[in-house]
């Protein structure tokens, strides 16, 4: 039977944050500590049941690391109907990342779901800190769906299929 919905979603973020780490966590339910930088983009496919909206095609775009010397190829982000911005809550650098690719992300997809996954926080042991962070990067930024930030680890699977269940149904639900 095919699936009632296809979805792309992207996932952007500095070199080494976690992006395919996430990804792996989700659809194989696997982490590997060794790290392989991503050259272009991996594209993942995931079919899965999401409750109240039926069966869907979830195609997750690893999009390499940028950085100020990289640019993310515009083709990439295009037709995506959501994205995850990831940063590692440990590298305070990748956390100010986050409002180049929010401005990606609008620029090119401007209706576009997108979160926020501050990653690897299985290394960080200042959880009210954490929890500060993420309210401050919800009230910075025009995240429009209803759990738009997240704390998470691909590491332990914290929140990882909760992030991208709950994007993919605020999409199917526009």
């Amino acid at each position: 039977m095919n699936p009632a919905y296809k979805l792309k979603i992207i996932m952007l973020g500095d070199f080494a944050v976690g992006k395919t780490s996430l990804i792996r966590r989700f659809v194989y339910d696997e982490f590997n500590d060794s790290y392989l930088t991503t050259i272009g983009v991996k594209v993942t496919r995931k079919e899965l049941d999401i409750a109240g909206c039926g069966k869907t095609d979830l195609l997750l775009w690893d999009i390499a690391g940028n950085d100020k010397f990289t640019t993310i190829t515009p083709e990439y982000i295009k037709g995506a109907s959501g994205g995850i911005i990831v940063a590692d809550i440990t590298r305070k650098n990748t956390v100010e990342s986050i409002a180049v690719n929010a401005e990606i992300i609008e620029k090119y997809i401007p209706d576009a779901a997108v979160a926020v996954a501050l990653n690897k926080i299985d290394l960080s042991d200042d959880s009210d800190n954490n929890t500060n962070l993420a309210d401050e990067i919800m009230k910075k930024f025009n995240l429009n769906w209803n759990k738009p930030v997240m704390l998470t680890s691909a590491k332990t699977g914290r929140n990882v299929e909760n992030l991208l269940l709950n994007l993919a149904a605020s999409i199917i639900k526009r």
